[in-house]
C-alpha cells in the first residue's frame, strides 16, 4: 500500500493504522482523501476533452493510489465510518421526524383555533339575533301599551268632556 500514495498520506496512513489519532481526525482524512478522488475524476474528464493523455496517464495512477487508500481506511476503520454516518443519518432523520410531527400538530391546533373561532362567531351571531329579536318584542310590546295608553287616555279624556258638558248644559 505504501508504495500507491504520497508520503503524507503514507504518514496520515500510518498514523491510522497504530490507532493514535482521534475519530474527528479519521473522518478529516477520509473526507480528504473522497474529495481529492472527486477532484481528480473532474481533471481526468478535463485531460480527456484536451486529449491529453499523458496527463490522463497520471491522473488515472493517482486516482487508483487514492481509491486504494480510500479502501483500505474505509476496511480498518468500517464500523467508525459507519456509525459516523449513522449518528449524522440518525441525526437528520430525528430532526426531520420532530419538524414534520410539529407541522402536524401545528395544522391540528390551527384547525382546532378555526373551528372554535367558528363556534364563537356561531354563538356571538346566535346571541346578537336572540338580542335583537328580544328587544324588536320589547320595543313592539313598548308601543302597543303606549298605543293602548293613549287610546285610553283619549277615551276617559272624551268620556271626562262629555261629563263635563253634560254638567255645565244642565247648569245653563
Amino acid at each position: 500500500m505504501k508504495g500507491n500514495v504520497s508520503p503524507e498520506q503514507q504518514l496520515k496512513l500510518g498514523l491510522f493504522t497504530e490507532k493514535s489519532e482521534s475519530y474527528l481526525k479519521l473522518i478529516e482524512i477520509h473526507e480528504i482523501l473522497l474529495n481529492q478522488r472527486a477532484s481528480i475524476l473532474k481533471d481526468v474528464a478535463d485531460a480527456i476533452e484536451r486529449n491529453d493523455y499523458v496527463k490522463l496517464s497520471h491522473l488515472l495512477v493517482s486516482r487508483s493510489n487514492i481509491q486504494t487508500a480510500i479502501e483500505e481506511i474505509e476496511a480498518l476503520h468500517e464500523d467508525e465510518l459507519n456509525t459516523h454516518v449513522s449518528l449524522n443519518d440518525r441525526l437528520g432523520r430525528a430532526l426531520k421526524d420532530a419538524a414534520a410531527s410539529m407541522e402536524a400538530k401545528g395544522e391540528d391546533i390551527l384547525l382546532n383555533v378555526i373551528h372554535n373561532l367558528d363556534k364563537l362567531n356561531q354563538s356571538a351571531h346566535s346571541m346578537i339575533s336572540k338580542a335583537t329579536s328580544i328587544t324588536s318584542k320589547t320595543v313592539s310590546r313598548g308601543n302597543k301599551l303606549s298605543h293602548h295608553a293613549g287610546q285610553l287616555l283619549i277615551h276617559k279624556t272624551s268620556e271626562g268632556l262629555v261629563k263635563l258638558a253634560d254638567i255645565i248644559q244642565k247648569r245653563s
